[in-house]
């Protein structure tokens, strides 16, 4: 079994656990490095979700399956705790599945060319800049006028970043066994716009009005933002790439999401 394991080290206490991963891994017999996923079997991501989000999106483009181990807080798509390093046995051994987890393509698009295209495993935002300004959001499906809101912006999910900000917006929870896309308004400036599900196998198309004082941002997974304004479309569709996650232990989302979210709303 080959491992790369990419640590987050700006995280407390991920550097004194590195060292215990490295260690048992060794003492395991499996070949370690911290080098390029592609020339290994499996990733691990040490830290807290976003680490996890980080890795698991790299190796996908290689096709290859991510474990997470916690460090941080929350630790949702993490699949062991710290203090469980003893189920690293089944990894080497090659005793665990893999969760498929789907992701969505973002594709700019100005005047009729397009900039890039990004590929998202939490979620695409359109959001508002520094000012504290509504801006409005059209959106289509197949071509097609789905809504128009004023808002401070929109949020695009996949079922995996269901549980993110999409959650905190308040949209729904979703399994991520599903193949949709959860489209959630950001503080929309109106009673009636409430979250949105559509079959992945649509594609939606995101253009924004702005007046030249309010600067539009297009955030790929929290990781980069992209200017946009009212010459810009965004098209969101189902990516090419999945994301594989480890699963050790056998609870299920709905434990999780029991155990990680619900139960901590109370301690």
């Amino acid at each position: 079994m080959r491992v790369a394991v990419f640590p987050n080290m700006t995280n407390s206490g991920v550097k004194e656990l590195y060292a215990d991963i490295l260690k048992t891994l060794k003492a395991l017999g499996a070949e370690v490095a911290d080098s390029q996923i592609e020339d290994y079997d499996i990733a691990i991501a040490v830290g807290g979700d976003g680490t996890t989000l980080s890795v698991a999106k790299k190796a996908s483009f290689n096709n290859k399956p991510t474990l997470g181990i916690n460090a941080g807080r929350l630790g949702f798509m993490s699949g062991l705790e710290k203090n469980e390093l003893e189920l690293l046995k089944d990894i080497v051994n090659g005793d665990y599945n893999t969760e498929k987890r789907m992701m969505i393509k973002a594709t700019v698009i100005k005047n009729s060319e397009v900039c890039g295209e990004y590929h998202c495993l939490n979620d695409a935002v359109i959001s508002r800049g520094d000012l504290a300004r509504l801006i409005d959001i059209n959106m289509f499906c197949e071509g097609r006028p789905v809504t128009g809101m004023r808002a401070d912006g929109i949020i695009v999910a996949t079922p995996t970043g269901s549980t993110a900000y999409s959650l905190a917006a308040g949209g729904p929870v979703v399994s991520p066994d599903n193949s949709c896309f959860v489209v959630t308004p950001i503080c929309p400036h109106s009673l009636v716009n409430r979250s949105i599900v559509f079959s992945s196998d649509k594609e939606l198309t995101l253009t924004v009005g702005n007046d030249k004082n309010v600067n539009v941002y297009l955030s790929i997974d929290g990781e980069s933002s992209i200017p946009v304004d009212s010459d810009t479309q965004i098209i969101i569709s189902k990516s090419e790439y999945s994301a594989k996650l480890i699963k050790v232990k056998p609870d299920n989302f709905y434990e999780i999401l029991n155990k990680k979210i619900i139960e901590r709303r109370f301690i």
